[in-house]
């Protein structure tokens, strides 16, 4: 029997974040814990229920039930917390002990992550051109506008990047970094994750990959690692 667990998932699947969920708790609950989870994260979320039933909540909150789980990309546990606290029994540490052994033996060996490598940009159209093409405000991109808040730039432009011509970018600002850690509230991230912001230094468009908020920890709280899980020998 599949037990349930929930994962959030980053950079187009290519970090799947494992958490397991209590395998007695209701149904209405276990969703209620994925919303929560999607609501304090805003990333992609896929709730397990069962062999061949999978809730996905999207990155804009959309909400699917499929058929077929998500095997892509390589698994990692304990670096997003969720928004409960449940009884540590011994079904559960049974359960966490074999999803370490399981990742162990799907861990990265070599090699490194990458993120968005089109930053989630797309081909500009001719009305993209007309209205984006040459520069607005204090030289930089047309389509950026200073944030009344926290002074960055934001908007939608052309990439500036001789790379990325005519690619159109969406460009946020610190104040738009909705991904806060489910547990404690704090933001994952000085920046909102698999988004772009504009570097005035440089005046390129930089791109933040999801995975650059696994490095958050909560405060007063020791990170989840196999080898502190719970009954864990590792």
């Amino acid at each position: 029997m599949t037990r349930p667990a929930l994962a959030a998932q980053q950079d187009l699947l290519v970090v799947v974040l494992d958490t397991l969920v209590p395998a007695d708790a209701s149904e209405r609950d276990l969703v209620g814990i994925a919303r929560a989870q999607w609501r304090a994260n805003r990333l992609e979320v896929g709730l397990l229920l069962g062999p061949q039933r999978v809730l996905r909540i999207d990155a804009d909150g959309h909400e699917q039930l499929e058929a077929t789980p998500s095997l892509a990309g390589f698994p990692i546990t304990g670096r997003l917390r969720p928004p409960t606290v449940w009884a540590d029994t011994a079904e559960l540490r049974a359960r966490q002990r074999r999803l370490a052994e399981f990742i162990d033996a799907h861990a990265l060996k070599s090699g490194y992550l990458l993120g968005d490598l089109a930053k989630g940009g797309r081909e500009a159209t001719a009305d993209d051109v007309a209205q984006l093409a040459g520069t607005g405000a204090e030289g930089l991109p047309r389509g950026l506008e200073r944030c009344p808040t926290c002074s960055e730039w934001r908007g939608r432009c052309l990439d500036p990047a001789p790379d990325f011509f005519c690619r159109v970018m969406t460009v946020h600002c610190r104040c738009q970094n909705d991904n806060r850690c489910a547990a404690c509230g704090q933001r994952l991230a000085d920046r909102k994750l698999n988004a772009n912001y504009y570097n005035l230094h440089d005046r390129q468009i930089w791109h933040v990959p999801g995975f650059s908020g696994l490095d958050h920890r909560c405060p007063a709280m020791p990170p989840v690692t196999p080898t502190n899980i719970p009954g864990s020998d590792q």
